[in-house]
């Protein structure tokens, strides 16, 4: 697979294209300004980099000039991404020798594959998972759970069950994707207050929550679960750069462990692992 350097000012921006660049198998690299950006292409020799046209102080058109001028990246495909509000700008943007530009807001359905096609030669990829649709939250029934909550293989009927929180409903199918065929049951909610509803009628063992959330934030849901079903375990899973709470929250025992976007799915499987086997000791202890 491709490493691909995002160069971007917006940190949301960078978290979304790098969670989706690991959950199709790429290596992100990221910058936040222009110099970083050169800094890293020339460092790192990225295989296709993806660079914000308005950046502050050194521009997109800057950081292409500088690094087309450079013979050993002057190979590597650069991407502009642009709103190209105005008439003329998708000209404007070729013509200054972009090799290709990506449309903001990015559609997550599609980026990966849009810059895919630019990658020389195009890296051997598995095909694309079924994320065009985020499963729906999850719903309170009397039965254990629906069909859209659950990942597609369903686990056997006395299987763990896996609470995944996230304000973000394409997260949460890129997350529900990444653990298809799983030996456990997956729920989701959108807020902390809809995870709770689900923890008070579903029998959860492990819950991955992201922490910035309208609301609920990440660490007082898992607070609130510590108080009401301490067996559990509980993970956080975010991009943010402030770790102030979650660290917090590790410390008291709040949170049992923190992992940051964008994680890959090997990895994310792994961990989880990990996770339901302190559960089960948890429980038997």
């Amino acid at each position: 697979m491709a490493r691909i350097l995002i160069i971007e000012d917006n940190p949301a921006n960078i978290e979304l294209m790098s969670f989706l660049l690991s959950a199709y198998g790429h290596s992100p690299l990221s910058a936040a300004d222009g110099p970083r950006g050169v800094a890293a292409a020339r460092s790192e020799r990225p295989d296709l980099i993806a660079c914000d046209v308005n950046l502050p102080g050194m521009d997109g058109f800057a950081v292409l000039a500088e690094l087309k001028g450079d013979p050993a990246l002057a190979g590597v495909p650069i991407l502009a991404v642009t709103a190209l509000a105005m008439t003329g700008d998708r000209e404007k943007v070729l013509a200054a020798g972009f090799d290709g530009y990506i449309s903001k807001p990015i559609e997550p359905e599609s980026f990966v594959a849009e810059l895919e096609a630019f990658l020389t030669p195009t890296p051997a990829s598995a095909p694309v998972p079924a994320i065009a649709t985020p499963p729906a939250p999850a719903q309170i029934q009397s039965t254990p759970a629906t069909a859209s909550t659950e990942a597609a293989t369903t686990p056997a009927a006395d299987a763990r069950t896996l609470l995944l929180v996230d304000d973000d409903r394409f997260m949460l199918g890129v997350l529900n994707d990444m653990l298809i065929g799983q030996p456990y049951r997956v729920l989701s909610a959108c807020s902390g207050e809809e995870a709770l509803q689900v923890l008070s009628h579903e029998p959860v063992e492990v819950i991955l929550c992201d922490q910035a959330m309208p609301g609920m934030r990440g660490t007082e849901v898992l607070a609130e679960a510590a108080v009401r079903y301490p067996k559990t375990v509980r993970l956080m899973l975010s991009g943010q750069p402030d770790l102030t709470d979650i660290e917090a929250a590790i410390k008291s025992g709040v949170a049992d462990g923190h992992y940051i976007k964008p994680l890959g799915a090997r990895a994310l499987r792994e961990q989880l692992d990990e996770a339901f086997r302190l559960q089960s000791s948890r429980r038997t202890g």
